[in-house]
């Protein structure tokens, strides 16, 4: 199978699990857990989707359940990319040993220059009052009030190979003009982390700047290493630091 082919199995694949069978999934895991807990399953689902709450114990169990969704979905795209890209991963990691030093020069300072972005974005915020994304707050509550652990597997081991397999190896396959694959990149990666956030259009598009710069950076780290792990690992030492400072 070609790149090209594999590439686009992997768009439709992903487009399917994530946005058709992960709303199928959340909405099981929501009424598991909110029949077992004795909870109306539209009030319970309510909560799922709210970052307010009344009443703190629905909305730990809410969380949770978001939380266990997400994982479950994250999961088998992980185990069915790994499946389909199973020759591309290993000869990419094969090309790791012939240019050690020149990978860890792009991971690590490509991690650093991804997250000092977003420590500095995220700074000026702070600065004037501007608030996160829903994406943003939905992970701080998996974390503090969901389930620590399977969000730490699913944002820093799951979400960096997905995410880099789909927005980087398969969108670089599929375009061949480099300009437009770095625009189409760097904006389907913007835009899933957005959809959950609802605010005015100049907010929205002001919360979306982090995630346009995060897409851009880690398309500059695949493009450049010429490596899929790169990419990964920054993206995955990003978010493990992220996940660090708001656990602490």
């Amino acid at each position: 199978m070609d790149l090209k082919n594999k590439g686009l199995i992997n768009i439709v694949l992903y487009l399917f699990l994530y946005l058709l069978a992960g709303t199928l999934t959340t909405y099981i895991v929501a009424y598991a857990v909110a029949k077992s807990n004795n909870y109306e399953f539209s009030i319970f689902l309510e909560q799922m989707n709210s970052s307010t709450y009344n009443d703190i114990e629905l909305f730990n169990k809410a969380n949770f359940a978001a939380t266990l969704a997400n994982f479950i979905v994250y999961f088998i795209l992980f185990i069915v990319l790994i499946i389909i890209n199973r020759d591309t991963l290993i000869a990419e990691f094969k090309k790791i040993g012939n240019k050690v030093i020149s990978f860890i020069i792009f991971a690590i300072f490509g991690f650093i220059i991804l997250y000092g972005t977003s420590y500095i974005i995220n700074y000026l915020y702070n600065l004037y009052n501007i608030g996160v994304s829903q994406n943003q707050n939905s992970i701080e509550n998996y974390i503090l009030h969901g389930n620590a652990i399977l969000t730490f597997i699913t944002v820093v081991i799951f979400a960096p190979l997905v995410e880099e397999i789909i927005y980087r190896y398969s969108i670089f396959s599929l375009i061949k003009n480099k300009i437009l694959a770095y625009v189409v990149t760097i904006i389907c990666f913007a835009l899933p982390h957005m959809l959950s956030t609802n605010s005015s259009i100049s907010e929205w598009l002001l919360l979306m700047i982090p995630y346009l710069l995060s897409g851009f950076i880690l398309a500059l780290i695949y493009d450049s290493s010429k490596n899929i792990y790169a990419s990964i690992v920054a993206h995955c030492l990003n978010n493990l630091l992220a996940f660090i400072i708001i656990l602490i």
